[in-house]
């Protein structure tokens, strides 16, 4: 039986190879994991006075690549802890379009956005929705080369322009 010598010289040189391997493997994962559509939401201050607060519903990509097919959904358990003496079928008939089904956002590009109207507070939850009321939704979306995500996110029915709620006036 031959007893196999391996110089230092290839031990260093095997040690090298096996260190640029998982530093390979290192980066493909965490490239796979960027090169990817990051799809958010946000509540936003559509304008406010000194009777009402409109908002709208933002949905932001921050990631490297368009997503498509966007959905969002929510629970109605959800919604009626957050509706305000307001919430008339017609206004959520208006304001809750965005969960529906049908409702799509076929295509949202990188570093784009997208918005549409969603309902108001105003004093005593008179408003449609209940001020610091949580929404807890679901965004799922389609990256460009097929993959499916699904981002379960929590939404708070507040002011945008002033986190602390105050502001010079």
């Amino acid at each position: 039986m031959e007893s196999i010598k391996i110089s230092i010289d290839t031990a260093i040189a095997l040690l090298a190879l096996a260190v640029s391997i998982i530093a390979l493997g290192i980066s493909v994962y965490f490239w796979r994991r960027q090169f990817r559509p990051i799809v958010t939401a946000a509540i936003k201050t559509h304008g406010a006075g000194n009777e009402a607060i409109a908002y709208d519903l933002v949905l932001l990509n921050s990631g490297s690549i368009p997503a498509k097919d966007i959905t969002l959904k929510v629970t109605d358990e959800s919604l009626q802890r957050a509706f305000g003496t307001d919430a008339t079928p017609d206004n959520k008939t208006r304001w809750l379009a965005c969960f529906l089904s049908t409702t799509q956002i076929r295509a949202l590009h990188n570093g784009d956005h997208v918005s549409c109207s969603f309902g108001m507070t105003r004093a005593n939850d008179s408003g449609f929705w209940k001020m610091r009321a949580q929404l807890a939704i679901t965004i799922e979306y389609t990256g460009w080369f097929g993959k499916s995500y699904v981002q379960q996110q929590t939404l708070e029915i507040r002011d945008s322009t002033s986190f602390t709620g105050f502001m010079w006036g």
